[in-house]
């Protein structure tokens, strides 16, 4: 049974009753110093009641959700990360452009060349760490500073600077920590493979497949859900297997791989058919891929219908495409790949 604090008013007439007794004059002396000794208690209740919060992760604070990180995890809020890629300079034949030198991007997000060379495609990484680094192919940059004999703008080569994460939110380390509590490590288990991806800035999820590629053999794949592009890029990849590699046992050969993006495109008719509704139905299908979405996971079409007849105004529909239940291959993904109205 959990014990109860008293509320302050509760406090103040007991202070009242011990003072004075039940004849307590409102100017008395007794009634200032129960006041003052209810407060008190009060307060003594009160960081008791915060002590006992910070005794589990899902209470805790933020310094203390932090201390049990770096105990049970051995490392802290996992940071922002810069993002970074290719960037194709033009100039005069074998112009040289040094490290450090800054481009903008036209919104003002600068980013800066990391190892100089000659005119051609060199690694850039944006100055400051996130998301907003991420920049597509083609995007224009211009240098803040002339470059002698290299032209102002340079472009953003495939596949595009990326790899930027914001720093991991405060309730997303504390799943972590909770997750620490009920998956007890096990020396190179299914679920500490799992955990281990994880612990990479930017993973949101990550899937694992025994035997990959045989006896022995491991296969780990992930997304990033934040990312404009959830599907990890090789680079992406790369990441990921360097870190595992200094986690896992030497027993088992690991391969880290990227699912196969498989879109689910969709033929409805939906009655009635307003754009109310129609935005409705959309967003049901994105939920429905959302909660169901898995690696190598297929999709019910009896699924599908409940997602949609659980749109807000719908009041009966026709879904011609998909026919049948949508099957996926142990390394495939369904996603939302659309929706076309009949």
């Amino acid at each position: 049974m959990p014990f109860s604090i008293p509320a302050l008013p509760e406090l103040i007439s007991r202070e009242q009753s011990a003072l004075a007794g039940s004849s307590a004059l409102q100017r008395s002396d007794a009634e200032v110093l129960a006041r003052v000794f209810a407060a008190a208690s009060y307060g003594r209740y009160g960081q008791q009641a915060y002590i006992a919060d910070q005794i589990l992760p899902d209470t805790a604070d933020e310094d203390t959700l932090r201390r049990m990180a770096r105990a049970r995890l051995k490392r802290d809020r996992l940071p922002a990360v810069a993002a970074n890629g290719p960037v194709l300079f033009t100039g005069a034949a074998n112009a040289p452009i040094d490290a450090g030198v800054l481009l903008q991007r036209d919104d003002g997000v600068q980013f800066k060349v990391v190892t100089g060379g000659p005119v051609g495609a060199l690694e850039v990484v944006a100055v400051d760490a996130g998301q907003l680094g991420n920049t597509e192919p083609g995007t224009v940059l211009r240098l803040v500073s002339p470059v002698l004999s290299v032209n102002e703008t340079a472009t953003v080569a495939a596949p595009g600077i990326a790899g930027g994460t914001e720093q991991e939110t405060l309730e997303a380390l504390r799943a972590r920590v909770i997750r620490s509590y009920r998956v007890i490590p096990h020396g190179g288990s299914q679920s500490d493979y799992e955990t281990w991806a994880l612990e990479v800035p930017g993973v949101t999820r990550a899937w694992i497949v025994r035997h990959w590629m045989g006896a022995g053999t491991v296969g780990v794949f992930f997304v990033r859900d934040n990312d404009v592009d959830p599907i990890p890029t090789p680079e992406a990849c790369a990441v990921v297997q360097a870190y595992i590699e200094q986690e896992r046992p030497v027993t088992a050969e690991l391969y880290v791989l990227a699912p196969v993006e498989k879109p689910v495109q969709y033929q409805i008719k939906v009655t009635p058919d307003s754009a109310a509704v129609r935005r409705a139905v959309e967003a049901e299908l994105v939920d429905l891929h959302q909660r169901e979405s898995d690696l190598g996971a297929g999709l019910l079409r009896t699924h599908i219908g409940e997602a949609i007849s659980g749109a807000t105004g719908e009041r009966d529909h026709t879904l011609v495409y998909p026919a049948g239940n949508v099957e996926a291959a142990k390394n495939e993904l369904l996603t939302y790949g659309g929706l076309t109205w009949l």
